[in-house]
């Protein structure tokens, strides 16, 4: 379990009314941009150690690389290990989860604002037919991880499957702490990429990978194509991000202490990897 902590530049950014006000010049003036470009140098490598150090961050495995920049040890990649189990959905990276109900109309209710399905895909740009996205997904599960920057950044897929085509929204870049989602609509405003998941066990999976603060890129390994639950999907250049899964009504039974905890409105710890629901037709027999 999780508490919906703020960093203190996020409670003033997005909790006063200047703050806000600074925010958009900020973003105006392309900061997060040139604070990315920054990141990328070699000059960034002093930063390394010292945020290893506040953060408490476990280098095992590590200790011997030089990285290039503090990007490049931002998107290090390390080998995971997941729950091979058919039957259980993993979660897709390191994070805070937060679970909400897709309603018979195809909305969900988030920190505050209500979204709909066809304004997350931003539908009518793709063309897409939004009573074919309502069929899929209505009173569904609306999964959230919230990555930290703290977190591997990474992320792979949570079953086996295929996909067809990445859809890249280019969008701004607010911090997707709580508070910040609590002010601004962020998963029909940020940066994302979504594609929509065939999977073997767990029927349509929507999945939206949403960039943050300083997210400079948002790297998918493959456009099309099959792959195995567990492999790498991709991964986040730079600070806290969000991975959304959508999945359909009667797919899934989240795992008991999860639900619990998300019931109250607590976000709940997960690692990259780690089951977190089962496949509901296994749960009923």
């Amino acid at each position: 379990m999780a508490k919906n902590a703020n960093d203190k530049s996020v409670q003033f950014l997005y909790g006063t009314t200047f703050g806000r006000i600074l925010l958009h010049i900020i973003l105006f003036l392309h900061v997060p941009a040139l604070l990315g470009f920054v990141l990328r140098t070699p000059l960034s490598k002093l930063y390394i150690s010292s945020f290893i150090k506040k953060n408490k961050i476990d280098m095992a495995g590590f200790e011997n690389i030089k990285f290039k920049s503090f990007n490049d040890f931002f998107t290090r990649k390390k080998e995971i290990h997941y729950d091979s189990e058919k039957t259980h959905l993993i979660s897709p990276a390191d994070s805070l989860l937060s679970i909400y109900k897709i309603t018979d109309d195809a909305k969900f209710h988030i920190k505050g604002f209500d979204y709909t399905l066809e304004d997350f895909f931003d539908a009518k740009r793709f063309g897409l037919d939004s009573e074919e996205i309502k069929k899929d997904f209505k009173d569904g599960i609306c999964l959230v991880f919230r990555l930290c920057a703290t977190d591997y950044h990474r992320y792979c897929y949570v079953d086996s499957g295929s996909q067809n085509g990445n859809h890249f929204i280019k969008g701004s870049l607010y911090s997707v702490q709580p508070l910040a989602a609590e002010n601004f609509r962020l998963y029909t405003k940020n940066r994302r990429s979504w594609t929509i998941i065939t999977s073997e066990n767990f029927g349509k999976i929507a999945q939206i990978e949403v960039g943050a603060f300083s997210v400079g890129g948002i790297k998918n390994r493959i456009e099309t194509g099959s792959f195995k639950k567990g492999e790498e999907k991709g991964y986040f250049d730079l600070h806290g991000s969000t991975i959304v899964l959508l999945m359909q009504k009667d797919s899934i039974k989240i795992r008991n202490e999860i639900e619990t905890v998300a019931s109250s409105g607590e976000e709940y710890r997960v690692k990259i990897g780690e089951y977190i629901a089962e496949q509901l037709q296994a749960v009923e027999k």
